[in-house]
């Protein structure tokens, strides 16, 4: 397959996955002046028993390369009020100016925890398996709190909500 014939397949692609609504959420790993994050629109649900999700994060990322050192992160999904924050730690910003904005604290496992996400996932790093750009990390969860409340979404290349 030609050059062309692969960038348009991956530009159908992205714009197919764009179809798909998700929910907004900031990873985030590291203590202290050693914290990186980042939005993440592909997280799930991976078991019940034992409590499990998966995050796929770019390899090439700071979030991700922080995460490697790391034995715990947090998987915040965001308020509607909260975009800002979610473009601040979406856009590149340093390390310092992402968490420069909201309640911060410091989760059961150590990892940095946003105290008034609309639901708050402390995870221990199980695996991480590496495929393509991305990495699937496995998290056991520790702990989770959860609140009421709309949901910032991801759709089309913008936020939303509902």
């Amino acid at each position: 397959m030609d050059d062309a014939a692969v960038q348009a397949g991956q530009a159908s692609y992205r714009a197919a996955m764009r179809a798909f609504a998700t929910g907004v959420a900031i990873i985030a790993c590291g203590r202290g002046d050693n914290r990186a994050g980042c939005v993440a629109t592909a997280v799930a649900s991976l078991s019940l028993d034992p409590p499990s999700l998966i995050v796929n994060l770019q390899r090439d990322g700071s979030t991700y390369r922080r995460l490697r050192e790391s034995d715990a992160f947090s998987v915040n999904f965001l308020r509607p009020e909260q975009e800002t924050l979610a473009q601040r730690f979406a856009g590149g910003a340093p390390a310092a100016e992402r968490f420069a904005g909201g309640a911060w604290t410091e989760a059961e496992t150590g990892a940095p925890a946003l105290a008034d996400a609309l639901a708050s996932l402390d995870c221990r790093i199980e695996e991480i398996l590496e495929r393509y750009t991305h990495a699937i990390v496995i998290g056991r969860v520790a702990a989770a709190r959860s609140a009421e409340g709309p949901a910032l979404l991801h759709f089309r290349g913008a936020f939303a909500w509902v």
